[in-house]
C-alpha cells in the first residue's frame, strides 16, 4: 500500500497489534499506518492505513463505518473505515486524532 509524496519520497509507515473498537465488536488487529503522526493536529487530515483481522470483522467494521484503533504504543485513534472488497480480510481506514 505504499505511495509516493509529490518531493518523491515514501512517507514512513508505522505497523503492528492495535486494539480495533467499533459498535458491537473489540479484539486485536494487525495495522499498518502510512505517514507521519507528528503531522496530525485535531481536526485536521488524517493518515491513511488499513487492517487485517478474519473476513467477518473487516466486513463488519466497514459497515459500522466509525471506530477507535488503539496503536501498540498505547495512542487512541479515530478511525473511518473507507474501503473494503467483499471476501478480503483486509479493511482500509483514514486515521485521526
Amino acid at each position: 500500500m505504499a505511495y509516493t509524496l509529490k518531493n518523491g519520497r515514501t512517507p514512513p509507515i508505522t505497523a503492528g497489534r492495535g486494539l480495533l473498537t467499533y459498535r458491537g465488536f473489540n479484539g486485536e488487529v494487525d495495522y499498518e499506518v502510512q505517514g507521519s503522526f507528528a503531522s496530525l493536529r485535531d481536526g485536521a487530515g488524517s493518515l491513511r492505513g488499513s487492517f487485517s483481522a478474519d473476513v467477518a470483522t473487516a466486513e463488519a467494521a466497514f459497515k459500522a463505518c466509525d471506530g477507535h484503533l488503539q496503536l501498540d504504543t498505547g495512542k487512541t485513534y479515530r478511525v473511518t473505515i473507507s474501503g473494503y472488497t467483499a471476501g478480503s480480510d483486509r479493511a482500509y481506514f483514514d486515521l485521526r486524532v
